[in-house]
Order: structure tokens, then sequence, then C-alpha cells
């Protein structure tokens, strides 16, 4: 594999602590797989770039199980619905990006992706109706960013639901019936609740016994 910057995609865990919290190299998709199956932690594949982040701390996943744990709850008695941690990859078809989301909701049966050898991708999915990311000050910017205008590009998503890690803060994205439309809305106290597809959860489910 030619990378046009292989000295800041290391293949290993330990080197990729060492390097910046964002590092992305110039690649094609075929690259992308190849190194993705070859290191040692998650990246990306956007707008062209391999890109990986710096490692989730405790606090951020401790309320992506959190999360995890309340959505689990929440549609326990839904047989149409599973929902999935950051092990899963998302494929976006119109911009042909490759992305990890903390949390992943689908409905349904899951559409997995082709991959080029003809064979099933089952950890990459392309029809989740619900993302959820956990928000830090590594990705933040990226989050709110690349990922968010790429999730709108799938055409199964129904919601794009941002949580902080750092105070009480939930950012939702919705579709309206116009599939181009989106309404914003952000809850900001531990008393509020925001619609969650189509249910009501209150943000002290969300933050329940987590510290900031």
């Amino acid at each position: 594999m030619t990378l046009a910057q292989p000295p800041v995609l290391p293949l290993t865990l330990n080197e990729r602590l060492l390097a910046p919290d964002v590092i992305r190299a110039t690649a094609t998709f075929a690259d992308y797989l190849d190194f993705a199956e070859r290191c040692q932690y998650n990246v990306e594949y956007i707008n062209g770039e391999i890109i990986a982040i710096s490692q989730a701390s405790l606090p951020h996943e401790s309320l992506v199980g959190k999360i995890i744990t309340l959505l689990n709850n929440l549609y326990s008695d839904q047989d149409n619905i599973e929902v999935y941690s950051s092990n899963i990859k998302l494929f976006i078809e119109a911009t042909g990006d490759s992305v990890n989301a903390d949390v992943t909701v689908v409905r349904g049966q899951p559409d997995y992706l082709c991959l080029p050898s003809g064979n099933l991708s089952t950890a990459t999915v392309k029809n989740p109706v619900l993302i959820v990311e956990v928000l830090s000050d590594s990705t933040q910017a990226f989050d709110l960013g690349d990922k968010l205008e790429s999730y709108k590009q799938l055409p199964s998503i129904q919601q794009i639901l941002f949580v902080s890690q750092h105070k009480p803060w939930v950012i939702s994205y919705t579709r309206t019936p116009n599939p181009a439309e989106w309404l914003n809305t952000s809850v900001r106290a531990l008393t509020e609740s925001i619609t969650v597809l189509d249910n009501t959860v209150a943000l002290a489910d969300i933050y329940k016994k987590f510290t900031f």
C-alpha cells in the first residue's frame, strides 16, 4: 500500500499513543480498507483521507456505556431495533466515507457493506436510524463538522445526537419530512428532556451517576 504520508500513520497502538491527537493521510478507499485491517486502532475514512482521532478517555467510555444501556432498555420490547457500539462501522454511500460512531441504532435488517472482493462486511452497516457521538476535546470539532455533514448523507438516518462529556449538553439534529431539512435543538439542563426518535429521554437519565 502506498500512502501520501505514511510516517503519520503508525501501525501499533503504542506508536499511536505517541502521535498527535488527530492524524490524517490522503489515501484511496482500497488503501483505507487494507490499513484498517493491519493497524491496532480504529481509523476512519472521510473526504479521501484516512483519519485517526486520539483514544477515548475513561469518562468518554463510561458515558458511551450509559447511553448504550439506556437505549437498550428503551427499545427492549422492540425486536426490530438493535443498538451497536463503536466497533460497528458506518458506510456512507453518497460520499464513500467509512466512519465509527460511538453508538449506532439500526431498525430492521442491517444493510451490510459489500466489499470490493464481493464479500459482505458484517462489521459495516449502511442503514442506521440513530447515531450518537459523545463529544470530547479532541473530537468535538471533527464530530460537529465533517462527520455531521457526512452523517446527513445517509438516506436512513432520522436523528443524530451529540452528547457532551464535560457538562450537561445534548445537541440533536432531527430529519424533517423534507429529507434535506433538519431540526436542530440543544438542551443544557439536567431538569430538561430531549426527544430521541419516538421517545422522550431526560438528561438526568443520560447523565445518571456521571461525574463531570
